[in-house]
């Protein structure tokens, strides 16, 4: 007996007449095989719980990028979860034709209704693809700062400087501009300080003092050396030190530049028409 033939056609009426007849002619052992297929269902979803945390182990021990992890393990659970279902369904006993030409009446509604969903997946897929990060770096995106925490098929969660997690759409955030500041190693500190011009400011002094502040910090590298860029403009002068340090000590060494410099201006009774400005590159 054909079930859901009549879903063919489209007619939601001949639909509901062709269950109940299948029902109907196939009574007992239709009840059987159903509860059996659900059993399976069941039974195969552990399973293919277990082999994807199984994958996941295989891939941590022979050391497989972590960026890469958690999408193909996805992309083989959803595959092996697909394929479950379509077994059970024609266990069942109900026809694949009549049930792929349900699909593809409503392939088009789906279609539509998840195109952000298939973009971000074409996003993940871009990202994977040119590897603009992996996990683990630290990125700004999107106006977001934070580590990459793991990256999904639909999405990618970063986790913030105070331990929050943000998840981005891999569609919107293949699509924008992606700061990676642990491409490299070393990151350079600015912090800018200003004087007002109408007092006599040794220029020379000035700068060997905010070397001497930044190299007694021992996070301040000694390669590159520390700089000071000065500029002068109507009625102020411009003190920028330019320090180097490791990826990971710089938020350190930027707090301590920014006091240190304040500081500075106090005990060298500097008149500082503006508050000392902090600013960081990659």
């Amino acid at each position: 007996m054909l079930f859901l033939q009549a879903t063919a056609a489209g007619d939601p009426n001949n639909m509901v007449n062709a269950v109940i007849n299948w029902f109907t002619q196939n009574g007992l052992d239709a009840v059987k095989k159903i509860v059996i297929g659900l059993i399976i269902l069941y039974v195969g979803f552990r399973i293919i719980k277990f082999i994807r945390n199984r994958l996941a182990q295989v891939f941590e021990k022979r050391n497989v990028d972590a960026t890469l992890r958690p999408v193909i393990t996805s992309i083989v659970s959803i595959a092996l979860k697909v394929m479950l279902i379509l077994a059970v369904i024609n266990y069942i006993g109900i026809p694949m034709t009549s049930f792929i030409a349900l699909l593809g009446a409503a392939g088009l509604a789906v279609g539509m209704a998840l195109s952000g969903t298939i973009q971000n997946v074409a996003g993940g897929i871009m990202i994977l693809i040119f590897r603009p990060f992996k996990i683990g770096d630290y990125i700004a995106t999107q106006g977001y700062e934070g580590f990459v925490e793991t990256m999904k098929i639909f999405s990618t969660v970063i986790r913030t400087w105070d331990n929050k997690l943000i998840t981005l759409p891999n569609g919107t955030l293949s699509g924008g501009n992606i700061t990676n500041y642990s491409t490299k190693p070393q990151r350079r500190v600015d912090v800018k300080m200003q004087v007002a011009g109408d007092k006599k400011v040794v220029i020379d002094k000035v700068e060997k003092d905010l070397k001497e502040i930044a190299y007694n910090n021992p996070l301040t590298l000694k390669d590159p050396e520390a700089a000071v860029w000065v500029t002068i403009g109507p009625g102020t002068i411009s003190f920028e030190l330019r320090a180097w340090c490791k990826m990971e000590d710089y938020w350190t060494l930027y707090a301590y530049l920014q006091r240190e410099l304040y500081n500075y201006t106090i005990k060298e009774n500097l008149p500082c028409p503006y508050t000392v400005i902090g600013r960081y590159e990659g």
